[in-house]
């Protein structure tokens, strides 16, 4: 072999093991950036769930306080009122039991995208995977009643449709199987791709109910603050000032918790929007799509989740 043939071997040589150093790099720096972003996605997701359940627990609330106001305003008009009677809630129990088994899904499955790209203990590995094996088995568990289970407890809602039944159904199924069985040597692009639908069915289903939420819950306002009106109008000069003013107070107070339990439900819904608009961001990146789209994503849904979270805490504090 003569001096210029093996420089141009050389060079050849060299200029692959180049190219070949750069595609692992690359590879690794995708695969850095794919952690960063499921780590990311599954804190802001965390802040969103937890908020989320915070959200449902103080509209079940608003709308108790709502009732025993109306309870009061029925004393003088319905011969039939007794104090024994039940209180109508927002959501039973067992309704809002079934919601926080959903999150708690949802939340589950954006721990486990971290670990897809990760390299976790085999301690960390079998405590997570023994919580997303309970969290799986209970969303499995809503599967034979989801139109009773996600239902609400408002009179004349209509019924889940068979169709959205079914289309849930198959959402919590994959989901809790894929939690049950954590096959953490999938791929991140494979498992987000899979499961995006179902996130996504998740989050409408969720989305369409605070619609049902928010509706009752004006309605139900409007019905007090116009009771509490007619009230203040029928008693006229009989109120002495101070009587007067604090009719008037409770007016205003009823005007002020309805904007309150509206703008709950409102950033509970932008949450949950936002989380299915992540996944799905997160999910095409994985692929190799519009890799400039999921930081502002994230960055939205951490301000979701954060929004939610304060504006909770605001409610708590009075």
């Amino acid at each position: 072999m003569n001096d210029g043939m093996f420089r141009r071997l050389n060079v050849s040589t060299l200029s692959a093991i180049g190219l070949l150093s750069v595609c692992l790099i690359a590879g690794g720096c995708v695969h850095s950036s794919m952690a960063k972003h499921a780590s990311a996605f599954s804190v802001a997701t965390g802040t969103v769930i937890n908020s989320s359940e915070d959200a449902y627990r103080a509209a079940i609330k608003l709308r108790h306080d709502e009732q025993i106001s109306a309870a009061v305003y029925a004393y003088d008009k319905d011969a039939n009122w007794s104090p024994y009677r039940e209180v109508k809630p927002l959501l039973t129990t067992e309704q809002l039991d079934a919601r926080i088994k959903v999150l708690d899904g949802l939340k589950a499955y954006a721990a486990s995208l971290v670990e897809l790209t990760g390299t976790p203990s085999a301690k960390d590995t079998a405590a997570l995977n023994t919580a997303a094996a309970g969290v799986g088995s209970n969303l499995k568990s809503l599967n034979q009643g989801v139109a009773h289970d996600l239902s609400t407890a408002i009179p004349k809602v209509p019924v889940m449709s068979t169709e959205t039944a079914h289309s849930v159904s198959t959402a919590l199924v994959a989901i809790g199987d894929y939690l049950i069985a954590r096959k953490v040597k999938g791929s991140l692009p494979k498992i987000t791709r899979e499961m995006n639908p179902q996130v996504l069915t998740l989050c409408e289903l969720l989305n369409s109910d605070i619609v049902i939420l928010r509706r009752q819950a004006d309605v139900d306002y409007q019905l007090l603050v116009t009771e509490q009106d007619q009230f203040i109008r029928s008693k006229g000069t009989s109120l002495n000032p101070i009587q007067h003013r604090e009719e008037v107070g409770k007016l205003l107070d009823l005007a002020a918790q309805q904007k309150a339990n509206d703008d709950l439900l409102a950033k509970l819904q932008t949450a949950l929007h936002t989380l299915a608009l992540t996944h799905q961001a997160l999910a095409a990146v994985a692929q190799g799509d519009n890799p400039e789209s999921i930081q502002q994503k994230i960055g939205e849904l951490e301000a979701a989740g954060q929004n939610l979270q304060t504006f909770y805490q605001s409610l708590s504090s009075k």
